[in-house]
């Protein structure tokens, strides 16, 4: 997929026979009309944290129209995987020099060359001196392990019928993937939106906003849908966007998200 932002249309480009139109819809969750999730969160937390309900409000009002990406589960397995210790520049890197280990795979895109990411057999196609040039480091061994032991796609699917803590209980057991990353993965490839991953933004903004303690926040990590109630993986992504650009200094126009998709094909397989 390609997006390009003119004023306020949001241009997407994509290959076809990846799911056309529909999976861009899946892919932005741009079915679900995002305001009553969030509605409901705040409800919740402003009468949980009454002391706390104009900030809170503010971060609601400033946030509104963030959707949760719902991104392809293998991919965001190994992305979360190699995120540990790294940017999100880096692991964008190391998912391209990846993709571009299997060149049936490269495709054109709006005048761009990009390559599809690899099955879960083609990944374990890959021999270890080919994984040595990705500089992975520690991180190799991890990466070696985990597309040897995960199950094939269609299982990979599959766990979406079982339950949050069971799914993010079974990522677990693999090297490199703790707390956050499985709830990440929960979040971003499943769509759990009460899975609540808790990284250095969103541990400050549960300090500045709700006023939590150390103790308090490593009680939300234990049970967060208890602490801050219904879409709380939503109300995460949320803080997160509004404690870092807070932090920052950073001013973004507030809008009503409204989507009027539009098609168009072209010949090369685009729409």
């Amino acid at each position: 997929m390609r997006f390009e932002d003119s004023e306020e249309t949001l241009c997407i480009d994509f290959t076809a026979e990846q799911g056309g139109f529909e999976r861009i819809i899946e892919f932005l969750d741009l079915a679900h009309d995002i305001r009553e999730p969030a509605d409901e969160s705040e409800a919740f937390l402003c009468r949980r944290y009454p002391q706390r309900a104009g900030l809170l409000h503010s971060m609601f009002l400033y946030s509104q129209g963030t959707h949760i990406l719902r991104q392809p589960v293998l991919e965001t397995v190994i992305g979360y995987l190699l995120s540990v210790q790294s940017t999100v520049n880096l692991v964008g890197r190391r998912l391209d020099i990846m993709a571009r280990q299997f060149p049936s795979n490269r495709r054109t895109l709006a005048g761009s060359e990009l390559y599809l990411f690899p099955s879960l057999e083609e990944l374990r196609s890959l021999n270890s001196s080919a994984i040595a040039g990705w500089h992975l480091g520690y991180r190799a061994q991890w990466f070696t392990d985990l597309v040897a032991e995960l199950p094939d796609e269609p299982g990979l699917h599959n766990l979406a019928t079982t339950s949050s803590k069971e799914r993010q209980s079974y990522f677990r057991r693999f090297a490199g993937i703790g707390p956050k990353v499985a709830a990440c993965i929960d979040l971003f490839a499943y769509g759990q939106d009460d899975a609540f991953p808790v990284d250095v933004w969103v541990d400050r903004g549960l300090r500045h906003v709700l006023g939590m303690s150390s103790a308090d926040i490593h009680g939300v990590s234990q049970c967060a849908p208890a602490v801050l109630g219904p879409h709380c993986g939503l109300f995460g992504e949320y803080l997160f966007r509004y404690e870092r650009d807070h932090a920052s200094g950073v001013e973004f126009p507030r809008f009503s998200a409204q989507v009027s998709p539009r098609v168009r094909h072209s010949s090369d397989k685009t729409g």
